[in-house]
């Protein structure tokens, strides 16, 4: 096979991968707020910022999957105005959790299982971790090999609460946090291994993710 051959099949190949990935976090993060709600522990009467907040939240999970599938149809002019609001979406979205957590820290909301203090820290580290890795995606757009793997690390930067909700946080104690983290660092591994099996190296893009989570 010719090298431009080989390089079309290993394009092909990603698109495919990160169109996997994202319907594999969405899938993840609507089972683990789903399980929440059936277990009864949404509280429907909240502020209307709280349900502001979650549709902005299951929005952006949308985007994403969106943005994966039009690369996988050849759609890269749709991919890249739907981007161009996506971007101004992500930054709506980052006040917005801002504006959750202390609003939850005001009205006694925090889940039991953390102090007001961790939560306010952890949702800070949440929030400007995302932002950080994509708003490098963002400015590295043209670079399509960092753009979209820095562009999943800042999904998985977001998927905390989904995995607050599934691991059992009230037992680990302090050490939830680690689990949290480790879990997220599950899915950068999945896409270090895939880059491994297809380039033979892992692209630099997933150690920086990887630090900015940890």
């Amino acid at each position: 096979m010719s090298d431009a051959l080989q390089t079309a099949d290993l394009a092909g190949r990603e698109r495919v991968f990160f169109a996997v990935m994202a319907g594999a976090i969405a899938a993840t993060i609507v089972a683990s707020f789903g399980a929440w709600a059936l277990r009864g522990y949404v509280v429907l009467p909240a502020p209307l910022l709280v349900h502001a907040h979650a549709l902005m939240y299951m929005g952006w999970v949308g985007i994403f999957l969106t943005q994966t599938i039009l690369i996988v149809r050849g759609s890269v002019d749709l991919h890249r105005r739907l981007g161009a609001f996506a971007a101004l979406y992500a930054g709506v979205m980052l006040v917005m959790g801002a504006a959750v957590a202390l609003e939850s820290v005001r009205e006694a909301r925090v889940p039991p299982f953390f102090v007001n203090s961790l939560f306010l820290g952890l949702s800070a580290m949440e929030l400007l971790t995302f932002a950080g890795l994509t708003a490098a995606a963002v400015l590295l757009r043209r670079r399509s090999d960092w753009h979209k793997r820095l562009m999943l690390c800042g999904i998985i930067a977001l998927m905390a609460p989904a995995w607050g909700r599934v691991l059992p946080m009230s037992a680990l104690g302090p050490a939830g946090g680690f689990a949290i983290m480790g879990a997220q660092l599950g899915y950068i591994s999945v896409g270090m291994g895939f880059d491994l099996i297809t380039r033979g190296r892992i692209h630099p893009a997933y150690f920086w993710g990887a630090a900015a989570m940890v």
